[in-house]
């Protein structure tokens, strides 16, 4: 196997597979990529067992041949290799050289015949979703994380199903959750997609990998949903996550806004003071009590442990007076999905969740579960 390629290239790719390579397996082989070589192109997959990358690309292959090797250590030669020419060659013993003259590498490859199989999936029906959306899809999912210890599955997953907006046009929603918040959105999308009623759960850990893949552009991508996987494809490159198997908690309920009195709040004055509260909280003391007054929001923190802090800010509120007690690193990651200079707070009571929105916009809400309050 002797092959040569343009460094930019594929040292663009071997930096977005690292998530996917660099994951704890069952299989010590899931840490390298399988490469191969054949007419004018060489092909690249990664698969940790639950998402498989593959992608195409052009190269000058003098012998072709398959070969297994640790993505971490191919793609630090290749990030720090002086010149833009790569030449790889298959020696004997599995042994491979990468370079050429002045600068040479000697690697050991793996055996390729145990790296783990690519799932087949053929006559795939996909429709077609703008990159910005899909984007903010994976972006409404990724933010809201999970421990290493985590075992629910509504937690390590998103839900994604079809809804209808209020004009009756099908959408694609991505719902995520960790029982102490969570983000809903809505985005269109063109062609036919079958999906059972209760949706499909999309393990965030290959979500948020497809992200890297995607850029903030009006370029339409294929998604598709086929024998298990959650299906991504471009040109070149595919992506495909395998689905979970759970239920997805009745979340409806929690989105409801409409009877509740809205009160708009700059997104970007509103942030920075959840920033500037936050500095005191701790591991034992997250939480800053909001206080909703005759005009005004008084927010304070009480930590023992370092000291306390009262922000009062100006806003359009009336009724009787609300005291609820919630994490402000919430409000700071739902203020920071949204594009508007204004959003919304829909909030019932102390106890009850607080609804954020947009202005005039119903394709992203977040809501942000409340604490108790000592």
């Amino acid at each position: 196997m002797k092959f040569s390629f343009d460094r930019k290239e594929i040292l663009e790719v071997l930096s977005r597979i690292q998530g996917i390579t660099g994951r704890k397996t069952n299989l010590t082989i899931t840490s390298d990529i399988l490469i191969k070589a054949m007419g004018s192109q060489i092909s690249i997959t990664a698969n940790d067992l639950e998402t498989v990358f593959s992608g195409s690309y052009e190269a000058q292959v003098e012998t072709e041949g398959i070969l297994s090797i640790n993505s971490k250590k191919f793609f630090e030669i290749i990030r720090e290799y002086p010149d833009n020419e790569i030449h790889v060659n298959e020696v004997e013993n599995r042994w491979v050289e990468i370079g050429k003259n002045d600068s040479l590498f000697h690697i050991v490859s793996s055996d390729y015949e145990n790296f783990p199989e690519t799932p087949l999936i053929e006559d795939i029906p996909f429709i077609e979703i703008s990159a910005k959306d899909l984007k903010k899809m994976i972006e409404v999912s990724s933010i809201v994380n999970y421990s290493g210890e985590e075992k629910r599955i509504y937690v390590l997953g998103s839900l994604i199903e079809k809804i209808e907006d209020k004009e009756g046009r099908e959408k694609l929603r991505v719902v995520s959750t960790d029982s102490k918040r969570l983000n809903a959105f809505d985005a269109e999308f063109h062609g036919s997609l079958d999906l059972p009623e209760k949706g499909i759960l999309v393990p965030k850990k290959g979500f948020s990998e497809l992200g890297k893949f995607i850029e903030n552009s009006s370029e339409s991508i294929k998604v598709g949903i086929k024998d298990n996987h959650f299906i991504f494809q471009r040109a070149n490159e595919t992506v495909m996550i395998k689905l979970l198997d759970g239920e997805y908690p009745e979340y409806k309920p929690v989105l409801n806004y409409q009877e509740i009195q809205p009160v708009e709040m700059d997104k970007n004055m509103f942030s920075t003071l959840m920033r500037r509260v936050s500095i005191l909280t701790s591991e034992d003391y997250k939480s800053v009590i909001l206080h909703f007054k005759e005009n005004e929001l008084v927010v304070t923190i009480t930590n023992p442990e370092i000291g306390e802090s009262k922000e009062r800010l100006m806003i359009g509120f009336s009724g009787e007076e609300i005291k609820g007690a919630f994490n402000p690193k919430y409000f700071m990651d739902a203020l920071g999905l949204f594009q508007d200079p204004t959003v919304t707070l829909h909030i019932k009571d102390g106890k009850s969740p607080c609804i954020i929105k947009a202005l005039d916009d119903d394709n992203l809400i977040c809501v942000i579960m409340a604490m108790h309050i000592s």
